[in-house]
């Protein structure tokens, strides 16, 4: 999330990096609706693997309660996950090989439920984003 080299895979709904960029494990906050674009994995021909690290803090979770994060790749839904307790999570959904057929993939996201701006914080919340990436498949072609 804090290389300069990737940020501009970043399209959409992502705050600035925090935390310590210097050392590589910088994260950003993400609005409530937020996109990316990854690249294709080597191997593409079985298909990839979506990977998430996000992380919910308690405060955020008593206040909300679970959360809803809905993912589309290129427009297609995959399964949606609730979130119910705060704590570092991997959010991992395959993504079918016809989806692959391009450089760079394009992923939407969208929580159901966000912490809005307030007096206190100008940024409408959704979750912390520590990682993101697309890896090849592990499982065999069908």
């Amino acid at each position: 999330m804090a290389d300069p080299a990737t940020a501009d895979q970043l399209t959409g709904g992502f705050y600035g990096v925090e935390g310590n960029e210097v050392k590589g494990n910088g994260w950003r906050w993400t609005g409530p609706d937020f996109s990316l674009l990854l690249a294709t994995p080597p191997g593409n021909a079985r298909g990839g693997r979506l990977l998430l690290r996000l992380y919910f803090p308690e405060t955020q979770i008593k206040k909300l309660g679970p959360m809803t994060l809905s993912a589309f790749v290129d427009g297609n839904e995959l399964s949606p996950e609730t979130f119910t307790k705060a704590g570092i999570y991997n959010f991992v959904r395959d993504v079918p090989a016809c989806y692959l057929d391009t450089n760079l993939v394009p992923f939407n996201f969208s929580f159901n439920l966000y912490l809005p701006h307030s007096k206190t914080e100008g940024r409408d919340l959704g979750a912390v984003m520590l990682m993101a990436a697309l890896e090849a498949s592990k499982k065999e072609a069908k």
